[in-house]
This record gives C-alpha cells, sequence and structure tokens, in this order.
C-alpha cells in the first residue's frame, strides 16, 4: 500500500480535476444538444445555440435574411439561450392614396331673376384631402393602416346653380371647367326698329324676351346654355344677319339697355346643349 502523502495528495487532485473536466464536457455536451427553434415564413428552423454567437450570426448560417420591418421576439445582437423559441414576423406595407372631397364653400354669391329662370353665380372654395396610407402586413395578414402624408389642395372658382320653377336645385356649372369664349356684345329688344321683322320673335319660333341670345351658329351652337359675364344667364336661341364669328346680340328689355350693351367686351361661358332653356 503507498503510503507517500505526497503521491496521495496529487492522486486526489488528479481526481478533482478529472471530475471537473467531465462535469464541463458533460453540461457542454448537454447544451449542444438542446437546440433552439427559430419560426420565420411558416417554417420552423433547429439551432445551435453557442453562449458568444449573437442571433444575427445564426441567422446569417441559416440563411434567414431580416428586411427592416420586420419584428423578431429577441434582441439580434444577443446570443440566444437553449430551447429557446425566436418568432420572426415579416411586415410588408402596400401604400395606397385616397381623395376626400370636401364640400364647395360659398365664399360669395349673386341672384339673377330677369333672365329666362333663375340662376346664381357662387364664388367659392373647392378642398381636396389626399391621403397616403400604408397598409401593414404581419405574415400576409392585415394588421393596421398608418398615414404617411396628408394633403390639402385648395380650388377658387364660381359655379352657376340653375333653379328649377320651384326654385329647386336643377344642375349646377362649374365655370373653370366651361368652355369660354371672349365676344364683342350688341343688345337688342322686343319691338327694336333695328331687329329683324318686329323682333318679337326668335329663328327658333320663341318669344323674343330677356336672356335670349341671338349667335352666330358656327361659333356657339344653337339651343346651348349660356353664361354671360355682367348679363347672366342666357340661350343660344336666335340669330342674326350682322351676328357673325365673335360677336353675340342680348336680349334685353328696352332701348336703355340696349344702349348699355352696345359694342361691349364680355366673356361667354359655354355650360351645355339643351332642347330647352
Amino acid at each position: 500500500m503507498n503510503s507517500n502523502p505526497i503521491l496521495r495528495i496529487l492522486n486526489l487532485i488528479f481526481v478533482v480535476l478529472l471530475f471537473f473536466i467531465l462535469q464541463k464536457f458533460g453540461i457542454t455536451v448537454f447544451l449542444h444538444r438542446q437546440k433552439a427553434y427559430i419560426n420565420v415564413d411558416n417554417e420552423e428552423y433547429q439551432v445551435v445555440p453557442y453562449k458568444s454567437i449573437p442571433l444575427k450570426n445564426i441567422l446569417a448560417q441559416n440563411n434567414i435574411v431580416l428586411n427592416k420591418d420586420d419584428i423578431v421576439s429577441c434582441d439580434v445582437e444577443m446570443p440566444i439561450k437553449p430551447l429557446a423559441k425566436i418568432k420572426i414576423v415579416r411586415v410588408t406595407k402596400e401604400q395606397k392614396q385616397i381623395t376626400k372631397k370636401v364640400p364647395f364653400r360659398v365664399t360669395w354669391k349673386r341672384q339673377y331673376n330677369s333672365n329666362l329662370r333663375n340662376v346664381e353665380l357662387q364664388k367659392g372654395v373647392q378642398k381636396d384631402i389626399k391621403r397616403t396610407i400604408d397598409q401593414v402586413f404581419y405574415d400576409g395578414i392585415f394588421h393596421n393602416e398608418e398615414v404617411v402624408d396628408d394633403k390639402i389642395l385648395s380650388k377658387e372658382y364660381y359655379q352657376v346653380v340653375l333653379f328649377s320653377s320651384a326654385n329647386v336645385v336643377e344642375k349646377i356649372y362649374d365655370l373653370s371647367k366651361a368652355k369660354r369664349i371672349e365676344v364683342i356684345a350688341t343688345a337688342y329688344y322686343p319691338g327694336d326698329p333695328l331687329a329683324w321683322g318686329d323682333g318679337t320673335v326668335t329663328v327658333l319660333g320663341q318669344k323674343m324676351q330677356r336672356g335670349i341670345v341671338a349667335v352666330d351658329p358656327k361659333v356657339i351652337p344653337l339651343k346651348t346654355r349660356l353664361f354671360i359675364s355682367g348679363y347672366g344667364y342666357g340661350y343660344a336661341g336666335d340669330t342674326g344677319n350682322l351676328i357673325k364669328g365673335k360677336r353675340i346680340d342680348l336680349g334685353v328689355n328696352n332701348e336703355k339697355e340696349e344702349k348699355a350693351w352696345m359694342f361691349r367686351k364680355t366673356t361667354v361661358y359655354i355650360l351645355e346643349e339643351s332642347a330647352t332653356y
């Protein structure tokens, strides 16, 4: 029996070291077998966690590429633990634009009641709100919407409102979209000695009255609704031997009005062709 105390101490140290080495090796083997799990794109990846290797490196080793908006359930800069379950949510966005029209807001108006029918000239502001929205999807399933940008576009313009005989709004014309013609205007009235015949019946067989406008059909078709600056609503219902080119002859009530319109420059807005005024 060996009784050397030094040798016994050395043997004891050897046994202790061997125990720690085996223990360390066993833990390493155990941990090596304890894998972690990564769920992404409807697949599950089994990976081996290491204390010194961050998650982003493990993702790269498995060819898993992260997009900038993707959501990861843990910090990619940190190592992962054994048996950890990491979830990666793919986030995609689809952009769309929505236009919301704010009702026309009247800032000024004037009524014309003496030309064939009641109309109202209105000045106002139309606003359009153009909103850019990102629709957000988590793994292809709609999640929410995010407003990216709001733009308000304002447009100021005039419009003509036609009223029915019951004083109900019948139609609205946007003058900013109407064809406009710069013309020279004259005027005539029922019984005007300068008008053809007795000046009481138009070429369409209508009664001559204020609001009936004589035109050159090559420029302004007969049976066309008009709006004339300074005059109001009109209807192209007559012609005249001297009304050629950009000339119009306005139906008025009397000689005084006729003189007021003698060779005046004005603007005609073409509203629409209509069988009736």
